[in-house]
This record gives structure tokens, C-alpha cells and sequence, in this order.
């Protein structure tokens, strides 16, 4: 005699459908519990460590997943000979443009390599994202956009909001010499949470649009996106120091990236969906140790090179201007320590340029080629 399922769990059975990045165990360890960890790390080098001691962990949290960026590229011949210009060309025109900042103007630099590590950062979650609905053939063809909007907003409101961050571009436009009075940022910062608010409830009503259309939702990608924010959120309220954020937002987004590429190119060995080549040998039964090894040396050989008092790195012509205190609106004047951790934080980004430039176009999840090795 057949037993016909409750009807709620006939409805929640046609509401979800799970699909994992790599598997559920896995998916657990490093997509949704690796936030948490991240946080509980950040919030220990926050109460033990001296910040230069955690300029150092930063570093060597951020390097070896810039090397993974290059064993992809570069070290894979079918993606070396379809993007063969833009890998040539791209690191030249960096190179000589951040030499430039470096030595003109460090601050618009920093300005800049910031802006594009935040866009950096989301865009990656997004892809993760993408990932979820396409593993578990979740979502519509409209719950990419909407998705990417999502992380937009939730983003740019913590990066509004959060004392941290409000604290950096309160200083450089009152630096500029921009008007900025308490009620103007006292406004932006409600029209924010409106937003926000605001985008949420359609959002949700996105998802019960594609619940009606018979398509259905994968909620472990929705638990990863609640993880990814909450680090972000908590350490940026919980902190005034730019490299304990650092940290934390690195061991998320380092160890999964990390994580990704080993596991796109180790499906890829498996599947015979790209053809033989450095990557190859770094994959496989027993090699995930030289792909880690290769990365800790890779993180050395960075930290030889700059292996300098920061200041004197500059060679004397890069120096952060001094930033007055700003008293109507609780802010101090940047000191040693805070100038240290900009132009550290500045010194890693400039660097990850090239990383960030050529994410931006090996990672398509609607790739054909990408897909093979998903």
C-alpha cells in the first residue's frame, strides 16, 4: 500500500532543490561554516596580535590565492591560448600604471585598487552563487540579475554603514575638500537602509515568482550568501581596523577561491575537458600538496620582496597625507598605526590587480568551457 507524502513536504519537495559546489560535506566546511571561523580568527588577532604581526598574516592569507589565479591562466593551454593578448597585455598596462600611482598620486591609487577589490569580492560570491543555481538547476533566467542587484546592495549599505568603512570616506572627501555636513550623511545613511530594506521584500518576491513559475529554489546557496554577509557585516561593526576586516574577508574569500580552482581543475583532469599542462601536474592522487606547497613558496618569495620597513619601500616618494581629525563627526586624526594598515592594505592591493583583471574574464559560469570543468 502506498503512502502518499504530506502535503507540506510535497510542497517543500517542489519549493527546493539542493545542489552543492562540491558536495555536502564540503559545501559545509568550506562555503558555509569557513565565515564563522573567519570571524572567530579576526576577532583573536584583534585581541593577541600587534598589527604588524597581522600585516604579515594578511599577506600571507592573500598571496597564495593570487598563485592560483596564475596556475589557472597561465598554466592552463587552452586558457592561455584563447585570452593569450589579454594575458600579455593586461599585466604590462598594470604594471606601468601602478608603478605610476605608487610614486604620483598613492592615494587616488589606493582609491582605486579599493574600489575594484570590492567589486572584486562581490562579484566573486555572485559567480558562487551562480554556481549553486547551476548545479542544482535552480532559479530563473532572471534570478542571475536579481541576485547580482542583492549583492550590490547589501554590499554598498555595509560599506556605508559600517564605522570602519564610513571612517575612510568621510576622511578623504572632507581631505578633498568636499562639503559634507553630519545631516547629509545622517541622510544617506536612512536612504541606505531604505534601500536595502526596500530590495529585500523584492527580492522575496522574486522567489515567489519563481516558485509560481514551477521553477525551483536551492537553499543552500541562500545559507552561503547569509554566511558571506555575515562576516562581512559583523567584522566591519565590530572593528575600526581596515586589516582585521582584512583578514577575516581574506580567510573567506582566499581559502574558497583556492578551493574553487583546485576543484574546477581536478574535475577538469577528470573529465579530460582541458588539455595537459602545468595545471595537470598539480592534480591528482597525492599532488594537492605540491599545489599547496607551490603556494606557500609563492607567498615567500612576496614576502621577500618586500621584506622592508613599508615607508621605506616607498623609497621615500610614497607617503599617506596626513589625515586631520574631523570633530563633527567623532572622527581622530590618523595615526602611525592607521597610516600602517592603509598603506599595507594598499601595497597588497596594488599587487592583486592582475588577479582581479584576469578573474574578470576566466570565470564565466554561462561558459561553455567553464561549465565542463564545473
Amino acid at each position: 500500500m502506498l503512502i502518499a507524502p504530506h502535503p507540506f513536504r510535497a510542497y517543500r519537495q517542489r519549493m527546493f532543490r539542493t545542489g552543492y559546489i562540491l558536495s555536502p560535506r564540503a559545501d559545509s566546511v568550506w562555503f558555509l561554516g569557513l565565515p564563522f571561523a573567519a570571524v572567530a580568527l579576526a576577532l583573536g588577532f584583534q585581541a593577541w596580535l600587534p598589527y604588524v604581526a597581522v600585516a604579515s598574516i594578511n599577506l600571507w592569507i592573500t598571496t597564495p590565492h593570487h598563485y592560483a589565479t596564475w596556475v589557472r591562466s597561465y598554466g592552463m593551454p587552452d586558457v592561455w591560448q584563447r585570452f593569450k593578448a589579454r594575458l600579455i597585455v593586461g599585466p604590462i598596462a598594470i604594471f606601468s600604471l601602478t608603478a605610476a600611482g605608487l610614486i604620483w598620486a598613492p592615494i587616488t591609487l589606493l582609491l582605486l585598487v579599493s574600489a575594484w577589490d570590492h567589486q572584486h569580492s562581490i562579484m566573486q560570491q555572485h559567480g558562487f552563487s551562480r554556481v549553486y543555481d547551476f548545479k542544482a538547476r535552480t532559479g530563473l533566467e532572471s534570478t542571475r540579475k536579481y541576485d547580482l542587484a542583492l549583492h550590490w546592495i547589501l554590499y554598498g549599505n555595509m560599506f556605508l554603514q559600517a564605522p570602519m568603512f564610513r571612517g575612510l570616506w568621510i576622511r578623504e572627501l572632507h581631505r578633498m575638500q568636499i562639503p559634507l555636513s553630519v545631516g547629509f550623511v545622517e541622510t544617506l545613511l536612512t536612504l541606505s537602509w531604505i534601500v536595502t530594506f526596500g530590495y529585500v521584500i523584492l527580492y522575496l518576491l522574486h522567489l515567489r515568482k519563481t516558485v509560481e513559475a514551477g521553477a525551483q529554489i536551492n537553499p543552500v546557496k541562500y545559507g552561503f550568501i547569509a554566511a558571506s554577509y555575515f562576516l562581512w557585516y559583523f567584522v566591519a561593526f565590530h572593528t575600526n581596523s581596515i586589516l582585521l576586516y582584512a583578514v577575516a574577508h581574506r580567510v573567506m574569500h582566499g581559502v574558497q577561491y583556492m578551493v574553487m580552482v583546485y576543484s574546477y581543475m581536478s574535475r577538469s583532469a577528470a573529465t579530460g575537458a582541458s588539455r595537459p599542462g602545468f595545471w595537470s601536474r598539480l592534480t591528482g592522487s597525492g599532488r594537492l600538496r605540491w599545489f599547496l606547497i607551490l603556494g606557500g613558496a609563492y607567498a615567500v618569495a612576496f614576502q621577500l620582496l618586500i621584506n622592508r620597513p613599508l615607508d621605506e619601500f616607498g623609497f621615500g616618494v610614497v607617503n599617506f597625507a596626513p589625515y586631520p581629525a574631523i570633530p563633527q563627526f567623532n572622527i581622530p586624526a590618523l595615526d602611525y598605526a592607521g597610516g600602517y594598515e592603509l598603506w599595507s592594505q594598499m601595497m597588497l592591493y596594488a599587487y592583486a590587480l592582475l588577479h582581479y583583471y584576469v578573474d574578470s574574464f576566466i570565470w564565466k559560469v554561462r561558459d561553455k568551457q567553464v561549465q565542463g570543468g564545473l
